[in-house]
């Protein structure tokens, strides 16, 4: 009997890991006869809700507005459009007309409207087609538009807002960054640049970071990396020489090609003038037939500025020479002229006797 029992065990036990096997290989339909996923829903939307969760882990519960909080996720198969979100019940990110074709929000109370837009984060918005808005309490309005920070906006067609408390301000086309140190700061003009950063600026233009510029908190021009220990090859140069070549340049006013004349005139030398007469030393090369260095621009002035102090020590140490020794013939002369008087009127008295 106990043979039977063992048995009917094991046949039992065989019985269930099959079907146990069958049920793992098993793909469920809704919609559909023919299931390709172990779950398959066809011409259907998806909804998946908790339980409010506890308020201990909840960072966004208010004691005194004790509202219910939903998490949920939701596919809308007549959109493509995918949610998986928790907020306020009265802020509900699941409403139908906030949903855009092809969009997808997650985080909190996000909201995805835009045709094809993405918002995640809490409270960000992607209301423009193909936008992007991510972060915390941001605004991708914007055709096109992307922002990421905190409480910023991109308002306008195809503009980015990045940092925090900016905004494109409805410009087309304009980008706007902006650090942390407060007040708000917007774009003011259609494919503008926009930057605020009061810590300062260094771009570099090498692998090590030793070359390039700097913009220092609270300047207002960029200064050129110039640190003597950073440089090498040291070489001398003829300041008579660059004196020679300035005065050979072909200095003009001018515009740019296709800039309006009336509004758009410079002064200066031309790149070619300048690359011929100071583009090469002993060494190398100096900058381009192009383009004028403003750094190697300064470096020739001061050259220049030198060679002329030079020149003018020279001359006024010449005209001190000449000043005393003008002085030296006046003192002469006016002695000649006494000793003439003198014999003038010598001979005036010898003639009386």
């Amino acid at each position: 009997m106990k043979k039977l029992e063992n048995v009917g065990r094991i046949a039992f036990c065989a019985v269930a890991l099959n079907l146990i096997a069958f049920a793992s290989e098993a793909q469920v339909g809704i919609g559909t006869v023919l299931p390709q996923a172990k779950l398959h829903v066809n011409e259907g939307s998806i909804l998946a809700t908790t339980t409010a969760p506890d308020p201990a882990i909840n960072p966004f519960y208010d004691p005194s507005d004790p509202l219910t909080v939903y998490y949920r996720m939701r596919w809308y198969h007549d959109k493509s459009a995918f949610r998986v979100l928790g907020g306020i019940i009265t802020n509900d990110g699941f409403d139908s007309q906030q949903v855009g074709l092809f969009s997808i929000a997650s985080g909190y109370e996000s909201v995805a409207s835009g045709i094809g837009s993405a918002a995640f984060g809490a409270r960000t918005t992607a209301g423009g087609s193909w936008s992007f808005a991510s972060g915390s309490n941001t605004y991708a309005t914007g055709l096109m538009s992307f922002a990421h920070g905190s409480g910023i906006s991109a308002t306008g067609d195809y503009s980015v807002a990045m940092g925090s408390a900016v905004s494109t301000n409805g410009k087309q086309g304009s980008f706007i960054f902006g650090d942390h140190a407060g007040g708000n700061l917007t774009n003011d003009a259609n494919h503008q640049m926009v930057m605020r950063f009061s810590g300062g600026y260094k771009l570099f233009s090498n692998p090590l970071s030793t070359i390039g510029v700097s913009l220092s908190p609270g300047a207002n021009a960029w200064a050129v990396m110039s640190d003597v220990n950073k440089k090498e090859n040291f070489i001398p140069v003829n300041g008579e020489d660059f004196l020679k070549k300035i005065a050979a340049l072909r200095l003009t006013s001018w515009n740019y090609k296709g800039q309006d004349p009336k509004t758009f005139r410079h002064y200066g030398p031309m790149a070619q003038d300048f690359f011929r007469a100071f583009g090469k030393d002993s060494l190398g090369t100096i900058g381009t037939d192009t383009t004028i260095n403003q750094a190697d621009f300064d470096g020739v002035n001061l050259i220049a500025i030198q060679a002329l102090v030079k020149r003018t020590d020279s001359l006024l140490q010449t005209h001190k020479e000449l000043t005393i020794e003008l002085s030296n013939i006046k003192a002469q002369l006016a002695f000649s002229d006494f000793a003439a008087d003198r014999k003038k009127k010598k001979r005036a008295l010898l003639s009386k006797r």
